[in-house]
């Protein structure tokens, strides 16, 4: 196959490159075959491969520079998407931190009302025992009930409690989900 022959074949077979590139790709190998100082009965191929070889190999050149810069692209555009998402943060700061503060005090509202319901649990258990050692029937009958209603309460309150944050919880983080989900 002589330098025409290969150039012909090897420009059929990068047909689907943009022009740039293949020009680009012609213009190289129609150099280096010329310095190559082949005579024209010569096989071209011989010296550099079939040209099926070597568009194979022009492609996956092309193809990782295209990557390259659309990966740079993405980096400046990531960067630019940082920069206003940190500009919009400080500009809703009067509005989020409010809101941020009423969260974070709901948040630690319900963990103190949690414990407050594990201390009437545990002092109505303290009170079943203490209710032996109380004098007369009618206390120790009244101090055994609110003993059994303080504990039973207690407990019933938590267990409710932990339910509803649960669900509260899960709601919050399947409604997240299904947002990333949607961005992706």
């Amino acid at each position: 196959m002589n330098k025409e022959q290969f150039l012909k074949e090897l420009n059929a077979k990068l047909k689907y490159l943009p022009e740039a590139d293949r020009s680009d790709a012609i213009r190289f190998y129609d150099e280096y075959i010329s310095e190559m100082e082949l005579t024209d009965d010569e096989d071209v191929a011989a010296k550099l491969g079939t040209p099926k070889e070597v568009a194979s190999d022009i492609i996956s050149q092309c193809t990782q520079k295209h990557m390259d810069n659309v990966s740079e692209q993405k980096t400046v555009k990531g960067s630019a998407t940082t920069a206003w998402l940190i500009i919009l943060g400080i500009l809703s700061l009067p509005l989020s931190l409010p809101i941020a503060i009423v969260v974070f005090t709901m948040i630690f509202v319900l963990i103190v009302m949690f414990f407050a319901m594990l201390v009437v649990a545990f002092v109505g258990a303290l009170a079943i025992p203490w209710s032996i050692a109380v004098p007369g029937f009618s206390q120790k009958m009244f101090t055994l009930g609110y003993g059994l209603v303080s504990l039973g309460g207690g407990i019933l309150m938590a267990y409710a409690l932990t339910a509803a944050l649960r669900k509260l919880f899960r709601s919050i983080v399947s409604k997240v989900s299904k947002k990333r989900v949607r961005v992706a």
